[in-house]
């Protein structure tokens, strides 16, 4: 592939992002669109068929509310109606982990241009889907499948755009973060949604048909601006050159050095999934992304009670929390910069992979970090709020203490989805990109399902406390995996006395300049 003009190189990042932000993960604006679909009545029969008990509960909930016209719901709501709602969303969350495996393996086989036309098609059907959705029944369950398309499109939008990082050459980290981090803002698709249905009163319905009408330049811009398989990095691209001249001078001394030619360069895709290194950052990967589902599922559930069922208060703080999920682009390119820093703390004479490794470390202590904070202040903010207030001085459902529990989730998430794309580009071969990526994020959706006994131990529970505790301990769990890399991916000297990655290319094999780095020590697995 030809080195691609400056000009078209930022004309196909600005589409990537803003193809990041309209529909990759939109899904997560759930507290927006919930609130939508609450107003519109979606599920509220199930408050008027349920039994006595409910019933009354439901009671409570309206009459707590504020008494203005303003704050009072449209439709009764209830703890079924939630739990409904919540379960659309889980379903939705794991079937987008879950397609991120095929994306990955649409990308590493069939090219780019699949692997974006369908996404592109997958969004305008379930935009067409939620459009000819109703209160009534069957069309309510209309929002499943759209849902579940909505999801399955995240991940596949983002393995179709990360690509595009490889044309800028040195800056391809802060371009991936960039990319990624336009993930996290996405839910402003569904908060300009709710701002509009709120203050302009567009229709819901009329949204989500021009949402499914942006799929159409979309889907253009894939047939003319796209390549049909992949970007290149140009390294890459010199390393396919020196493949090719290898491989002629291989064919030459054939018989003099079978054995040698026969062994192999790299980790395969199996040794790779199996390794401990990728297997605990599968286990850390879905403990974050679970952390990130719970938080943003049960929000709505959060919000009603830090304001005593206020509707024009839930309103407000979901509001607020949409706006600080968009800013989330702002943030994500910390998290390269934290890891490029890493590198430069531990390269010399270039970047070894085991140095590569180890540079992740500080984005994965400030990532556990950050979502044990959140979920400390989220405990309490539910907590006894007068003995909360008496043995610590904190008043969580203060307005400073909701803004900081926000931004510690902004902070954290643009680490977790940012580091783990730039971890695994970083840490293995690149030739197992798209399949790597899609596996994590298909084994955290699995994970994902955990939801469901969740979200049925906070009705039962009547608050989402002890799930918020258990969330609290798994994360601060995830410590381990940044002790684990920090303590296998040595980089000690090596038996001459010289560090590893001041290795300098001294010995020719094939054709090539080799490096003399490796004590068989230094790997890390």
């Amino acid at each position: 592939m030809s080195t691609v003009m400056f000009e078209k190189r930022f004309l196909l990042l600005t589409i990537s992002v803003l193809e990041m932000l309209l529909f990759s993960g939109i899904i997560y604006g759930w507290t927006s669109l919930v609130y939508i679909l609450k107003q519109e009545g979606y599920f509220s029969d199930l408050c008027v068929t349920s039994s006595a008990n409910n019933t009354q509960q439901t009671t409570q909930i309206l009459l707590s509310t504020n008494a203005s016209t303003q704050d009072a719901p449209r439709y009764p709501e209830c703890l079924e109606q939630d739990e409904t709602l919540t379960q659309v969303f889980a379903i939705s969350v794991v079937a987008s982990q879950v397609a991120s495996l095929f994306a990955g393996i649409a990308l590493d086989y069939f090219g780019l241009r699949v692997t974006r036309t369908c996404f592109s098609v997958l969004m305008a059907t379930a935009g067409l889907l939620l459009g000819f959705s109703t209160r009534e029944y069957p069309y309510v369950y209309l929002v499943y499948p759209g849902m579940i398309l909505v999801g399955m499109c995240a991940n596949i939008t983002l393995l179709a755009n990360v690509t595009v990082g490889n044309l800028f050459g040195t800056r391809r980290s802060t371009v991936i973060t960039i990319i990624t981090g336009s993930f996290g803002s996405s839910p402003i698709t569904f908060l300009v949604q709710k701002l509009l249905y709120v203050q302009f009163g567009v229709p819901f319905q009329h949204m989500c048909f021009t949402l499914a009408c942006l799929c159409v330049p979309s889907l253009m811009a894939t047939f003319t601006l796209f390549p049909r398989r992949k970007f290149i990095p140009e390294s890459q691209q010199e390393t396919r050159k020196d493949s090719q001249e290898t491989e002629k001078l291989q064919q030459e001394n054939k018989s003099e050095e079978k054995s040698e030619s026969a062994e192999p360069t790299e980790e395969t895709f199996v040794q790779v999934v199996t390794s401990r290194l990728y297997l605990l950052h599968l286990a850390y990967m879905s403990v974050m992304n679970l952390n990130v589902i719970i938080l943003v599922g049960t929000a709505n559930i959060w919000f009603n009670m830090v304001t005593g069922n206020n509707n024009g208060q839930v309103s407000f703080w979901t509001d607020v929390f949409g706006f600080f999920q968009v800013s989330n682009v702002l943030v994500s390119p910390l998290c390269g910069f934290v890891y490029d820093l890493g590198l430069r703390g531990h390269a010399y004479g270039g970047p070894t992979r085991t140095s590569r490794r180890r540079a992740a470390v500080p984005v994965f202590v400030i990532t556990s970090l950050t979502s044990t904070l959140v979920f400390f202040f989220a405990a309490l903010s539910v907590w006894d709020t007068p003995s909360v207030e008496s043995s610590t001085g904190l008043l969580m459902t203060s307005a400073p203490d909701m803004f900081l529990t926000f931004v510690l989730h902004i902070l954290s998430r643009a680490f977790i989805y940012g580091g783990n794309t730039a971890f695994i580009a970083n840490s293995f071969p690149g030739r197992h990109l798209g399949r790597l990526i899609g596996l994590s994020y298909m084994v955290a959706g699995l994970v994902g399902l955990l939801q469901y006994p969740l979200i049925g131990w906070i009705k039962t529970a009547g608050s989402p406390l002890y799930v918020y505790i258990l969330v609290l301990v798994l994360s601060v769990a995830t410590f381990v995996h940044p002790a684990y890399i920090r303590y296998h991916c040595r980089t000690g000297p090596t038996k001459e006395g010289r560090h590893p990655s001041q290795a300098t290319p001294e010995k020719s094999e094939n054709g090539h300049l080799k490096l003399e780095v490796s004590d068989p020590k230094e790997t890390c697995v």
